[in-house]
């Protein structure tokens, strides 16, 4: 089963147009945010960890807790998410995502052999997988004889008249 551990601040504020607030405004946005992977869960069968930075709080430990049957891991004090995550990913245990955009978290997983995916990534899985097309219904589509591929593009005959068009 695999096990998805996500980078918590790190992905909202790379999926929001603009950073996280303070207060009562990032606990809506944590809360938000761990709602819809709550959904995302119940598509799919995968087991997920959100670490959210705690770097200046007052307990010396990580706190845990369960929102909904998701792991959700706060980080120690003098311990950022980063830490916690990198730490998981040297014990490279089988079936580990790593979710971040993080340099050091995207460098630690390609050293070790870990899968990773960058925020925009997974945020496009998760709107794919929650709209209800699957592999079939994709599968359906070409048969019924729906065009593919980019519709921005010019077809290759144009293309051609448009290169020879430009040597004018």
């Amino acid at each position: 089963m695999p096990h998805l551990i996500i980078d918590g601040y790190n992905y909202i504020n790379r999926i929001r147009t603009s950073p996280a607030g303070a207060g009562s405004s990032l606990d809506m946005l944590r809360r938000s945010f761990l709602d819809r992977l709550v959904q995302y869960k119940k598509l799919k069968s995968i087991k997920l960890t959100v670490v959210f930075d705690a770097y200046n709080s007052l307990s010396p430990g990580r706190q845990r807790e369960n929102y909904k049957g998701i792991d959700v891991v706060y980080s120690g004090e003098k311990e950022t998410a980063d830490d916690v995550i990198i730490g998981w990913i040297r014990e490279k245990k089988a079936g580990i995502i790593a979710v971040s955009s993080d340099r050091a978290i995207i460098d630690e997983a390609k050293r070790h052999g870990v899968a990773f995916l960058t925020p925009p990534g997974m945020e496009a899985l998760m709107t794919m997988d929650t709209s209800g097309k699957d592999a079939e219904s994709d599968e359906t589509d070409r048969q019924s004889g729906k065009k593919r591929g980019n519709p921005r593009k010019l077809s290759k005959k144009l293309r051609k008249s448009t290169k020879t068009i430009g040597k004018i």
